[in-house]
């Protein structure tokens, strides 16, 4: 009886041991572990916070917006205009909310030229000559959309005849024969808006509607 009251202690102490023994995994642990230094720890403002460099990758939206300049802001002249398509050009940049004032132009002042090949007889005729300009290496043209000169194809106006005529010489030298310089805007009663601090956004989209308003130019100038 004695002997298995020993044998009891024995097991029970060895197991006391063991379970108390530390693990060499534990000391690995606390040794990689460095006391803390409350001394150097400080808390941060929100200013500080904010002050921080970022990673690009935090800040997404601020790239963004670093990429993609504000429109430029100027001043413009868009015409000129006769008497039928000047209240068309105004209802465009009524839609557009920019201020603009008319300034009448005299029949010198008013004169453009225009190189460009005249009216086709259908869309289809004219469809087939802008792929014919395209395989002559031609990119810079656009389809009148204007009824008196509806399927016309407009190549530039210019102040400038000698602008028109060295147009026309680059146009024929790649194969263009159909192509001619003639007078624009030369009737009375022309006019020109002017426009005021007007963004570089619209004045994209205006430019785009060359096609409805042939013989008219948008061009920067000195604000007033």
């Amino acid at each position: 009886m004695k002997l298995m009251v020993w044998v009891l202690v024995l097991v029970n102490a060895l197991l006391f041991a063991y379970f108390n023994l530390p693990t060499h995994d534990t000391k690995v642990n606390l040794a990689s572990h460095k006391p803390l230094e409350p001394e150097k720890i400080k808390l941060l403002t929100e200013a500080e916070v904010k002050a921080m460099p970022r990673k690009a990758e935090d800040a997404p939206e601020a790239q963004s917006v670093a990429a993609a300049p504000p429109p430029q802001i100027a001043c413009y002249e868009w015409g000129s205009f006769s008497a039928n398509s000047l209240p068309r050009a105004r209802n465009i940049l009524t839609k557009f909310s920019v201020e603009f004032t008319a300034k009448q132009q005299n029949t010198q002042e008013a004169t453009r030229w225009w190189v460009y090949i005249p009216r086709q007889p259908s869309l289809q005729a004219a469809q087939a000559k802008v792929a014919e300009l395209k395989a002559l290496g031609v990119e810079e043209f656009f389809v009148v959309q204007e009824p008196q000169w509806k399927h016309a194809i407009s190549f530039g106006v210019f102040k400038d005849e000698q602008l028109a005529t060295k147009l026309l010489e680059e146009l024929r030298a790649k194969g263009v024969v159909s192509a001619v310089k003639g007078v624009r805007n030369q009737e009375k009663g022309q006019a020109s808006l002017l426009i005021n601090k007007m963004s570089s956004d619209i004045a994209v989209e205006i430019d785009r509607l060359k096609p409805d308003f042939p013989g008219s130019e948008l061009k920067q100038v000195s604000c007033q």
